[in-house]
Order: C-alpha cells, then structure tokens, then sequence
C-alpha cells in the first residue's frame, strides 16, 4: 500500500513536471496601455454560430487625427472637434442632418472605437496573459451582472506581425435570482427579465486586433472628400484643404 502510494506521488509530480515544461512562458499585457500606443484596433462581433459578424476599424495617426470606418461608412476626426462624414445609404442622408446630430454621430462612432476594448475588458480585467512563442492561450473568464456572472472563453495570441489578438466568447449565463415577493421593490421578476434580457446570448463573441507599429504620420492631404460631409460646416475638396480652412496646420 505504502509503495503504490509512492508511486502514484511520483507520477502525479511527473506529470506536473512535463505540464510546466511544454507550457508556454507568458508576458502580461496591459489591454488599456496597448489601445492607448495603437495604430489601427480591429473589432469583430457575432452574436453566434452562423450569425453576421460586424467589424469596426480605428486608424490613429500621430498627428492626432483618427479615422473610423465600418460597413462602407467612414468618419474621419480631424482637429478642434472638425469631422467629416462618409456615410452613402444614411437616411436621412448626412448632408441633411443638423450640425448637432452630425457631431453626435462622429462621437458615436469615436466611442464604438473603444466599445470592443470596454467589452474585453469588463471580462479580462485590465490586463491579459499572451504566450511567448505566438501559440494561443486560453483560459476562463467572467462578468458580474445584477444577478449573477456570465462565463466566458478568453483566448489570447501575439499574431506574427506583432498585434495582439484577443477573444471572448460567452458560454453560459449563471442567473441567481430568486423569485420576488410581492412586497418587493427593486429586484422583483419584471426586473430580472429586463435585467437579463440585456444581457448577450450564450455563442457571441468580441475579437479586437490591436495593432502597436508606429503609427502614420497623417491622413493623406491629397485624399478626397468628395461626398463627405463636415461636421461644422466648412465643406472642402480633399483632406489637405480641410485642415487649413479648420487651422488644424
């Protein structure tokens, strides 16, 4: 009996042993320090198997323009709160829009930019773990809701070209809420359906490439703004001629 147990002891240490020697060495990433440093931050969403999968791309360059693009809409941000909209299909069309919904619309689209880095972030926490030798990591994540958490997959990798990937798929909501009482106030059942119909379905998931190289030095001044529209009202041919009728030189 004593020898079996020894040898189950050392077996079980073995194997712990040959466990930590094929695990790859990993380096913690700060999510917010790589999307602050970032040149271009892809986001991909679905919410399931099968399902459309929306994308979103933010472009930085160093002079602080920044410039957004989905679907074949597009909003680039130039200096002193100046924007010009691309957005064919828009109904109504953008140039009939007033100056306020226009600059509300560049700021939806500025904060959609940081919409796949908050979603990532409310599962990961502020910082991720990434494998060394470019092999994805994964492990198991959570996000607290009024009652209860979701569960997800969060998978990792450094990608060949630098970016860092990052996925989260949902894979189950833990709902512990108990059912209400008619003297019940604030969690009463009409809450908690409301509360967890918010809440993403079980199969979606949020994939974000955040790309570190340096960043462009600016937009091309040549680049036509041929059916943009301005977000205050100083129309201009190309991109160049925007930023001197704005002083953004």
């Amino acid at each position: 009996m004593t020898l079996s147990r020894t040898r189950c002891a050392l077996f079980a240490a073995l194997i712990g042993v040959i466990g930590t020697a094929g695990a790859a060495a990993t380096t913690k990433v700060s999510l917010m320090t790589a999307s602050e440093e970032a040149s271009l931050i892809e986001t991909r969403h679905s919410t399931g198997e099968g399902a459309a999968v929306s994308s979103f791309t933010t472009e930085y360059f160093a002079n602080g323009e920044i410039s957004m693009a989905w679907e074949d809409k597009r909003v680039l941000l130039l200096c002193k709160k100046a924007a010009y909209l691309n957005l064919p299909g828009m109904k109504p069309d953008a140039s009939k829009l007033s100056v306020e919904q226009r600059q509300m619309v560049a700021y939806e689209a500025m904060m959609a930019g940081f919409g796949g880095i908050a979603a990532l972030g409310s599962v990961t926490g502020e910082s991720v773990e990434v494998a060394d030798d470019g092999t994805e990591a994964r492990r198991p994540g959570e996000s607290k809701w009024a009652y209860g958490v979701e569960r997800y997959e969060v998978a990792t990798q450094r990608m060949p070209d630098g970016a860092l990937r990052v996925r989260v798929r949902k894979q189950a909501t833990v709902n512990n809420a108990k059912p209400s009482s008619p003297d019940d106030t604030f969690s009463t059942d009409e809450d908690q359906a409301a509360r967890l119909a918010e809440l993403a379905p079980t199969g979606s998931w949020t994939e974000v490439l955040i790309h570190g190289s340096p960043r462009k030095p600016r937009t091309d001044p040549a680049m036509s703004l041929k059916g943009w529209v301005s977000t205050v009202e100083r129309q201009a041919v190309t991109v160049g001629e925007a930023r001197r009728i704005n002083g953004c030189d």
